[in-house]
């Protein structure tokens, strides 16, 4: 009797749980079968009951929200054969040569967005023999190359990246300024929270914005 009562107390204490969950949080975007849903998040709690179910919605909300940021900006960038990470390596050249700067060492271009050289090497590969950047010899340090756009490369940038601004701005059009800065402040915390547990690990992460490689 003892413990069908402690079941039975646990099950509505799980019950609550996933109650006032739902009523903070809502449903998921993405939708989805709302039993599935139910009988994953008792299942959760029985096994990890100390676990906030916030943490673990976070979680799967940052993953979703990722890869279908990615899959949509790549609709956008197909006719340039461009992807997200090379766009931003254009950028950053077209920013450089747009302050008078002669162009982009690959170790620079590395250690500005935080990849590594291997990364970035494979990155401006693809993007020379698309014919969107040169790689030339830097004339004050013979052990070097500057990376430059090509007029190809900068009408790339022009063609490839309003319509993406301009779109994300519309999207995110439904959230008012004090919800952008909430949600950048509450990104930029949880990646602080990271790096003060695991620093070794976060130094060696790529961010989102080029983990993907492309030929």
């Amino acid at each position: 009797m003892t413990n069908e009562n402690n079941e039975t107390g646990e099950n509505h204490n799980q019950d609550d749980r996933i109650v006032r969950h739902l009523e903070e949080f809502g449903p998921s975007a993405f939708g989805g079968s709302d039993l599935l849903k139910s009988i994953m998040l008792k299942s959760l709690l029985h096994y990890y009951p100390e676990v906030d179910l916030s943490s673990l919605r976070i979680a799967r909300e940052l993953n979703f929200t990722q890869t279908l940021m990615m899959t949509w900006a790549e609709e956008y960038l197909r006719s340039s054969g461009l992807s997200w990470s090379k766009l931003f390596i254009l950028l950053c050249l077209r920013a450089m040569q747009d302050a008078g700067e002669k162009g982009l060492n690959p170790s620079t271009l590395s250690g500005h967005l935080s990849v590594t050289r291997n990364t970035v090497s494979t990155l401006l590969g693809g993007l020379e023999r698309q014919g969107y950047v040169t790689r030339e010899m830097d004339p004050e340090d013979k052990r070097r190359f500057v990376i430059r756009l090509t007029p190809a490369g900068w009408d790339a940038v022009e063609r490839s990246s309003e319509p993406l601004f301009r779109h994300l701005q519309t999207l995110l059009g439904s959230m008012n300024c004090e919800q952008r800065v909430a949600l950048v402040h509450g990104l930029m915390e949880f990646q602080r929270a990271i790096i003060k547990d695991r620093p070794e690990l976060a130094a060696r992460s790529t961010p989102p914005v080029l983990n993907s490689i492309e030929e």
